[in-house]
């Protein structure tokens, strides 16, 4: 891309008749017969304009993919005060700006809408590795490669202090005890996560720490597992249980947080996300870290918040919640846990992980708080992985629409990666979003299979079924809790469905590139409540804007998975973002 920097500047009746476009290898020529000359010069990044700022940009010989409920495709974009003032054709658009206009030659680029995250952990992808330490492919692969990374970093630190980190292995499957880790570190506590968040595994020394025992009773929702003599094994699974340890473990400081989150951004922002809807807010501190920052200035993307409410004495952080909300960030509701990840999947039949039947709430509980929360006027999210899970988010929320109705909640299933048929109607009538995660089935879709049955793998998230039905769909990267935080990699999972051993689960449910994209766009918008001023390139819109280094449209699937940067990102017609 040649961003145009005039040492004189072309009025737009010169620029209209040379012809509107500067082509690669060609520059367009001002008064005089003096080239202009031609800079890549990347915006400094910094916090983006609000609008009415003055600024102005016209994005010009592309290719313009709007997203607009007509499907519009065409080749500039003027930009003024941080909103999308107009689009259209390259004559067009010249006439309309200014003089004093920054003019942008795509060269014939693709434009999209910025892409939005509609399920990410935004602050975890940063604090991966200020606070724990990544032990994830390629450099770990196996069991082996696991404990010799662990092995490594235990021995950088002092006696007794604690390692704690993220894993994923994909090749063997092993689930580490106390005992396999012990090898590797006897003296200080151990305690990793499976990248998926929901379980865990600690060492002696971390059990100890806690004072967990062959008495300590596993909590409700959640397993310490134990082995034929009542024994802790080390393995812990869903996060009321993987609180014994985290309650222990040295904390996560507030500007840690913070430092957490201001290096994500340049990360999302070079794989075109403009916008993200952090999923799993775990306290009040880590809310305020997000708006602090906004009030600062520095966010450079827009975020949407949702407070996780994980216990019942959770409920005591609503009403100190501060309802903040600016360009840059704001609460939009509450999230739940109702079940784990597969292996803890709450499902109406039973699948050959550690427990099938064991919702992370008390039903009736978590269906009187959802109650509460509705009655807020926030929006209501749910994680659920197995098809009771789904049900039962269902059931609490039409309970709480029916006693309390009030015009479109836009209450939320995250993940719901099993659901039933009869679910599908339910959603739609009920307005009930899906926000699901297809290229969950690269990572685990091989997996799946193994815990849930070769007879439940049509039921896999049936994101085509969900469209044919008229259910709000879109499709997040749940990042850091699968490898891929680049919406590339989500939409190709999307549209693939694809194992790591490269099966294919469900074709029949893959979406389109054009479906995928929407799904990351305007459906994403949607999905709180923002379609009015994010989404899609219309007059009025927020100007967040991707330019692709290739059209991601015409990429095979292979190619549009290795994606991993844009060419630019514009946040409020700002660059943050350019190669």
């Amino acid at each position: 891309m040649n961003e145009q920097v005039f040492k004189e500047r072309i009025s737009r009746r010169e620029f209209l008749t040379a012809g509107g476009v500067s082509l690669a290898g060609l520059t367009l020529a001002c008064g005089g017969g003096r080239a202009i000359e031609n800079v890549v010069a990347p915006t400094q990044a910094g916090a983006p304009v609000n609008p009415g700022s003055g600024s102005e940009t016209l994005l010009f010989n592309g290719k313009v993919v709007t997203v607009d409920p007509s499907g519009t495709t065409t080749q500039a974009v003027l930009v003024r005060d941080g909103l999308i003032h107009a689009i259209g054709r390259d004559k067009e658009l010249i006439t309309q700006a200014s003089e004093s206009a920054r003019l942008i030659d795509l060269i014939g680029k693709t434009v999209t809408p910025g892409l939005i995250d509609p399920h990410v952990h935004f602050r975890v992808i940063g604090l991966d590795y200020l606070y724990f330490t990544p032990l994830l492919p390629p450099e770990v692969k196996d069991t082996q490669t696991l404990l010799n990374a662990i092995a490594n970093r235990v021995g950088e630190l002092a006696q007794g202090e604690w390692m704690q980190g993220y894993y994923l292995v994909l090749q063997d499957n092993m689930f580490p005890d106390r005992y396999l880790l012990d090898t590797v570190s006897p003296n200080n506590p151990v305690f990793i996560m499976h990248i998926g968040g929901h379980w865990g595994s600690a060492n002696s020394a971390a059990i100890n720490a806690a004072g967990i025992t062959a008495s300590t009773p596993s909590p409700e929702g959640g397993v310490v597992e134990k082995d034929a003599n009542g024994e802790p094994t080390g393995l812990f699974y869903n996060h009321r249980a993987m609180d014994l340890l985290r309650r222990v473990a040295p904390p996560i400081t507030f500007d840690l947080v913070k430092q957490a989150i201001l290096n994500t951004q340049p990360l999302m922002a070079a794989c075109g996300v403009t916008s993200y809807q952090d999923n799993n807010v775990r306290g009040l501190e880590h809310i305020r870290a997000y708006q602090e920052l906004a009030k600062e200035g520095k966010l450079t993307l827009r975020s949407t918040l949702y407070l996780t409410i994980e216990w019942l004495a959770d409920m005591d952080k609503v009403g100190q919640l501060e309802l903040y909300q600016d360009g840059f960030s704001r609460i939009a509701g509450y999230k739940f846990l109702i079940d784990g990840q597969s292996p803890t999947a709450f499902c109406h039949q039973p699948h050959s992980g550690t427990r099938w039947d064991m919702p992370t709430w008390n039903p009736e509980e978590y269906k009187s708080v959802v109650k509460t929360l509705h009655d807020t006027g926030l929006q209501v999210c749910t994680h659920c992985i197995g098809d009771a899970a789904a049900d039962l988010a269902i059931d609490a929320y039409e309970g709480a629409m029916n006693a309390n109705p009030r015009s479109d909640p836009r209450h939320r299933l995250e993940h719901a990666v099993l659901t039933t048929p009869q679910a599908t109607p339910r959603l739609r009538d009920l307005g009930i979003i899906a926000s699901t995660n297809p290229h969950f089935i690269f990572v685990g879709g091989d997996g799946y299979e193994n815990i849930f049955g070769v007879e439940r793998m049509p039921r896999l998230m049936v994101t085509r079924e969900w469209l044919d039905a008229g259910v709000h769909v879109t499709i997040g990267s749940d990042a850091p809790s699968v490898p891929f935080h680049h919406p590339a990699a989500t939409m190709s999972g999307a549209i693939s469905r694809l194992t790591f051993s490269q099966n294919v689960i469900g074709a029949e449910q893959a979406l389109t590139f054009d479906e995928a994209l929407r799904a990351h766009t305007i459906e994403a918008a949607y999905a709180a409540h923002e379609e009015t001023i994010k989404g899609s390139l219309e007059p009025g819109k927020l100007a967040d804007l991707v330019v692709w280094e290739e059209d991601p449209g015409s990429l095979s699937i292979k190619e549009l998975a290795n994606t991993k940067q844009v060419n630019m990102t514009m946040v409020g017609g700002e660059i943050i973002h350019q190669l």
